[in-house]
């Protein structure tokens, strides 16, 4: 007897036990939020160990010393004008949080913890600062003299190709031909070199023919910042950039700096057709002008002589009359679709019914007109074609043919003749040319297919249903009286 309750209170005990050890883990696993913030530690750690609220201001100081590697692109001076628009469309601080946003969406622990490591290495801290004191103003022309004594006396070829491994990983130039391009579209409008071209293209074009150029200056300029260091230093920073953790960082930032250009150059945009109707106006103060265009560009834009610039030169007589300048239109985002009627709701009821292609087609493009982002990051061509074939998707819907009734016409061809009260229910009488109808409540009626919702004793009211090109579900209220053969309007709410 002793035995067996001696067995029960151990198998009690094990029931309890067993039941309490998940209740205790349970305890032990940190929170959700506890991971969130660790996660935002870790994030906020990587960027300020690696500097990276430089980076802007890197790439910009790689084309300044790029000079104007294309001139036909960007006109002298034009450059300085693009980096003036910019950061007061889209502050630095915003491009920073738009720099940090795919390292968020593309999180990985393991890589994370790599790369600080890396940034808190003695080796880490020490590139980051020679990188940072030769985009110094005052070692620019000790990087002029570095540069022409690398034409006399080239690195040895390990070095060289050494150098030549960070560049590529680094994505240093296709930082630098992304932001060049940038100021090229944004300074379009008021370069001659593009009338009557197609932009896309000569952006294309212009993206192979400065790849090498671009190249060349990243090269040296990491040449000049490493001129202190040992082969085997610059190995194990190359090494660090062509690992798996290394690579991580440098794509995921690249992409950031593309999102950060791309949203920049929209905001400047709209400041560019601000800046083109300013010019328009004639003036004479100009005060936008005057706050965002060197003065060198400024009077080249209004068609007026800089005091400073000279009336010849090698070419002749200098030509300041104002260009005809292909203008850049503000982006309405769908406001450009306002003049198509919006559908009518059975209408769209039948497309989704018997069109699933055009359904479809529509769906999409509401979607997308629903996302002022994804319609910032198109370029013009691009954001053109959209709303060109959503326009035609709108037609298409304007033209489907429904089964029409005789009293789907225009409301001035109805002539209410009567209302009948049977039992509970009201009966309206109608007249079309010499036939009589009787219409009841839910009864479709009128040119949109519009709904009887109640039939008073003098007048039956009409609600008519639509669909706008966002989504959104329109109503407008009519009143068919005996005393109008025009039937009065009530009001439109959307």
């Amino acid at each position: 007897m002793r035995i067996r309750f001696c067995m029960k209170i151990i198998f009690f005990l094990w029931i309890v036990l067993a039941g309490v050890q998940p209740l205790l883990a349970s305890a032990m696993t940190p929170p959700v939020q506890e991971d969130l913030r660790s996660r935002n530690y870790r994030l906020n750690t990587l960027f300020k160990l690696s500097k990276m609220g430089d980076v802007l201001g890197n790439i910009e100081y790689i084309l300044q010393k790029s000079g104007n590697i294309n001139e036909d692109a960007l006109a002298p001076g034009q450059g300085e004008f693009a980096q003036g628009i910019m950061p007061q469309a889209y502050s630095s601080g915003k491009f920073y949080r738009a720099l940090r946003r795919p390292f968020n969406e593309d999180y990985k622990p393991q890589y994370v913890r790599s790369v600080v490591q890396w940034y808190r290495s003695a080796l880490g801290k020490r590139i980051l600062k020679l990188e940072r004191e030769a985009n110094e103003p005052t070692n620019r022309l000790a990087m002029g003299l570095f540069v022409k004594k690398l034409l006399n006396s080239p690195p040895d070829e390990k070095r060289t190709r050494l150098v030549e491994r960070i560049e590529r990983s680094s994505h240093l130039t296709e930082a630098g031909k992304n932001l060049f391009l940038g100021y090229v579209k944004l300074m379009q409008p008021f370069n001659r070199y593009f009338e009557g071209k197609t932009l896309s293209r000569e952006l294309r074009k212009l993206e192979k023919s400065i790849t090498e150029p671009m190249r060349e200056v990243v090269l040296h300029s990491l040449l000049f910042s490493y001129r202190n260091l040992k082969d085997k230093e610059i190995e194990e920073y190359a090494r660090f950039l062509n690992s798996q953790s290394g690579q991580w960082f440098s794509q995921t930032l690249l992409k950031g700096f593309k999102k950060g250009v791309k949203r920049a150059l929209y905001k400047s945009g709209l400041i560019q057709v601000e800046l083109l109707k300013e010019i328009d106006s004639g003036g004479p103060e100009y005060p936008l002008l005057r706050q965002m265009v060197p003065p060198g560009q400024r009077y080249l834009l209004i068609g007026k002589r800089d005091p400073f610039r000279p009336l010849v030169n090698k070419k002749g007589l200098i030509d300041f009359s104002e260009a005809e300048l292909n203008r850049s239109v503000a982006r309405l985002f769908g406001g450009e679709l306002k003049d198509i009627p919006p559908v009518a709701l059975p209408v769209f009821a039948k497309i989704e019914d018997q069109h699933p292609k055009l359904y479809k087609e529509l769906k999409h493009f509401e979607s997308l007109f629903n996302n002022q982002d994804d319609l910032e990051e198109m370029d013009d061509d691009e954001y053109a074609q959209v709303v060109e074939d959503y326009r035609v998707a709108l037609e298409k819907s304007s033209d489907i043919k429904m089964d029409e009734s005789p009293l789907n016409i225009d409301y001035d061809s109805l002539r209410m003749t009567g209302i009948i009260k049977k039992k509970m229910e009201a009966v309206a009488m109608f007249e079309v040319e010499t036939t009589g109808y009787a219409v009841k409540k839910g009864d479709r009626i009128g040119p949109f297919f519009g709904y009887v919702k109640e039939i008073q004793s003098d007048q039956v009211i009409v609600v008519e249903e639509f669909r706008d090109y966002l989504g959104n579900i329109l109503t407008n209220q009519k009143s068919i009286q005996f005393s109008q053969s025009t039937p009065g309007e009530g009001n439109t709410n959307s």
